[in-house]
């Protein structure tokens, strides 16, 4: 095999077995640990192509430092989000019967 080819195929090997853990993953019930393998598995496809396809590993140093900044953009976003989420209090709306609205029909 083609030593420029070699390096791609092992990747996409890679690709297709983290896939295979998803959809495994998927089927399992393993309660809140579907959630956190199937980010770790994300994590590691987002690393692998944007290493081996994108090039980043031999990327000038600007490119990659573009990289590092969406990363850190995209981390800073989750983490608001998060922090809305887990700090938002639950508001009880009074509960009324739908039997007990009368029906407003027309303009009067």
């Amino acid at each position: 095999m083609d030593r420029t080819v070699r390096p791609l195929v092992l990747t996409w090997l890679a690709l297709m077995a983290l896939l295979a853990t998803t959809a495994a993953c998927a089927l399992l019930r393993l309660g809140w640990l579907n959630t956190a393998i199937s980010l770790a598995v994300a994590l590691a496809k987002a690393l692998l192509v944007a290493f081996v396809f994108m090039r980043l590993k031999r990327a000038p140093a600007l490119l990659r430092l573009a990289a590092v900044a969406g990363a850190v953009t995209l981390a800073l976003l989750f983490g608001l989000a998060l922090t809305d989420y887990a700090t938002r209090t639950e508001l009880k709306a009074p509960w009324q019967q739908p039997a007990t609205v009368a029906p407003r029909l027309g303009s009067r």
